[in-house]
């Protein structure tokens, strides 16, 4: 799960779905790390999914 989440998130940070696109355009460092947040969001809904699915 580890491993599958990681590369979720990975996935998601390289493709900056909205509002992650938006959200890196703030201001210093909080548009930084609000795009990673978003994309950890993303990454974790859909990690719930597969293992719902899958389990």
């Amino acid at each position: 799960n580890i491993v599958i989440g990681f590369f979720l998130f990975r996935f998601f940070d390289i493709l900056k779905p909205p509002p992650s696109r938006q959200s890196e355009r703030l201001k210093g460092g909080l548009g930084v790390v609000m795009d990673d947040v978003v994309a950890g969001v993303y990454a974790n809904i859909l990690l719930q999914i597969i293992a719902r699915v899958l389990l």
